[in-house]
């Protein structure tokens, strides 16, 4: 099968991009013809993104206006040369309007998949209101099954799962990494260093509880992100005592070398996860998880307090300390050790991971067809004098004659992730919230 993945190339840190990077081999291996179609622009890389992940086929898609009607055209141009049997989207608004167009013209006949990895209400919203274009949705969570089901109202046939997945050796080390359990308590967070969802500026809070108990620690931070002067801020007494060390953007191999192959712990302080793949990773090389009860765990059902992980209340500081401190104990680190390591190795390993996503494309190709709609296409939004005067068609024209050109502020303008002005993310979050509640009485996952 002909399968051609669009996503962006601003990104070179995070889950999604590990995600892809193992993906598309290990399908190609099961004999897909994959490509992966990267976006370009002023704040999209391709070539960065290639270097970064040499093993990926990529092809890339520019787009010269920088405008909406740039957007689809340069898309269905890709779409009208390579005819793949499926096309799956990674955070590009503009594809599904573009399969729309062609649709309508007979111009394309393959199947189309959301791939949804964030708990977010644009996406959501992006979702319901292209849903008679996407033929199936794959989500990484259980809980972002749930609320396609509940939010978006995507037939529960067209709403798929499929984990993220890590490399698990058949052990776990003996003895677990970082050294002897009598010197400091080796922390590591990683992740992207953002306030909003990551809760980065808890870190203080909790450190400050640990130094009140006079707990001997050292914290590994792995990551960049918009809030990182701030947080370098607010540390930097610690980060001079040497408590803290601030260790950037790390690729995989560094990861492992420099943080799961030498600490004790993973401290997770999220809002929201649908992973997280950072958990993953870190339970398969035998590292302790301290996490909160971030939306997205519980139903889930793999994060379990005592069992193979320690977990407090979103934002609770003194309870993240309570958990962080439970560790010293090393008969209870290595019980959990190996509870996590068997959990990994159970339900998220990589070949897990790959039958998952390759049952899920599967059964999204087997899909009966969508009804065309009789609709014309809705309007686009006018941008400028250009479109006003001309139409956004003919505007389109003019500018790629005359060469010009919309610069955008930031990646996600440039091509966005979603349509629309965004959504009610608090509403969301508090829906989601209710769904995992523990008196909650059937869970969508249930039904």
């Amino acid at each position: 099968m002909n399968l051609l993945f669009l996503a962006p190339s601003a990104y070179l840190l995070g889950g999604v991009q590990v995600w892809l990077a193992e993906l598309v081999p290990g399908l190609r291996d099961r004999g897909w013809q994959v490509q992966v179609a990267l976006v370009s622009g002023d704040w999209h890389d391709v070539d960065a993104y290639s270097r970064a992940f040499p093993e990926l086929p990529v092809v890339a898609v520019a787009n010269p206006t920088g405008t909406e009607e740039g957007r689809l055209r340069s898309i269905g141009r890709l779409l009208e040369e390579q005819q793949p049997d499926l096309v799956a989207g990674v955070n590009i608004a503009a594809l599904y309007p573009a399969v729309a167009r062609l649709r309508r013209c007979g111009a394309f006949r393959g199947r189309t998949v959301m791939t949804l990895h964030g708990l977010q209400a644009d996406l959501l919203a992006n979702l319901a209101a292209q849903q008679n274009v996407i033929d199936a949705v794959i989500a990484t969570n259980q809980l972002t099954c749930a609320l396609c089901r509940q939010v978006a109202g995507i037939p529960q046939n067209r709403v798929l799962y499929a984990p993220y997945g890590v490399a698990v050796d058949p052990r776990p080390a003996v003895p677990p990494p970082g050294g002897p359990p009598d010197g400091p308590l080796k922390i590591a967070w990683v992740g992207r260093l953002s306030e909003e969802q990551k809760r980065v500026l808890d870190l203080p809070a909790i450190l400050g509880q640990l130094d009140r108990r006079n707990l001997d620690y050292r914290l590994s931070i792995a990551g960049e992100g918009q809030d990182a002067a701030a947080m370098e801020t607010v540390l930097a007494p610690l980060i001079h005592r040497g408590t803290v060390r601030l260790l950037g953007r790390l690729d995989a191999e560094a990861l492992r070398s420099q943080v799961y192959a030498d600490h004790h712990a993973l401290l997770i302080t999220s809002s929201w996860e649908t992973g997280p793949i950072v958990a993953w990773e870190a339970m398969a090389a035998g590292l302790a998880v301290v996490s909160s009860r971030y939306v997205g765990h519980r139903l889930e059902r793999a994060l379990e307090d005592g069992v193979n992980a320690l977990l407090f209340d979103v934002g609770d500081a003194q309870a993240a300390a309570d958990q962080v401190e439970r560790l010293k104990d090393p008969n209870l680190r290595a019980r959990l050790v190996e509870a996590a390591h068997r959990l990994v190795r159970e339900r998220y390993t990589c070949e897990a991971s790959l039958l998952a996503w390759e049952r899920a494309l599967q059964h999204a190709l087997a899909l009966p067809p969508l009804p065309s709609s009789p609709d014309p296409a809705p309007p686009l939004p006018v941008r400028g004098r250009l479109d006003r005067w001309l139409g956004a068609a003919r505007a389109e024209d003019l500018r790629r004659l005359l060469g010009l050109r919309f610069r955008h502020p930031e990646p996600g303008a440039e091509w966005p992730h979603a349509e629309g002005e965004g959504g009610d993310e608090a509403g969301l979050l508090r829906r989601a919230a209710a769904l995992e509640a523990p008196n909650h009485e059937t869970s969508e996952v249930e039904r």
